[in-house]
């Protein structure tokens, strides 16, 4: 998908002040976290720059009685 500078921009403005929702054009996005934020933001970054996605993966456990 190809984002632009303005939502970058949009959601750094709204990280910035704390607020959960970020409008773009007529578009209302809400973020459950900032931490969901703040890895859209970085997501939107490297595709600006023209870098590959981060490798991300996550760990889980579990633990049986």
């Amino acid at each position: 998908m190809a984002f632009s500078q303005s939502q970058l921009d949009a959601l750094e403005a709204a990280i910035a002040t704390g607020t959960l929702e970020v409008r773009v054009g007529d578009k209302l996005i809400r973020y459950q976290t900032t931490v969901d934020m703040i890895k859209a933001r970085d997501l939107l970054r490297d595709e600006l720059n023209g870098q590959p996605p981060a490798n991300r993966s996550s760990a889980s456990s579990f633990c049986r009685d």
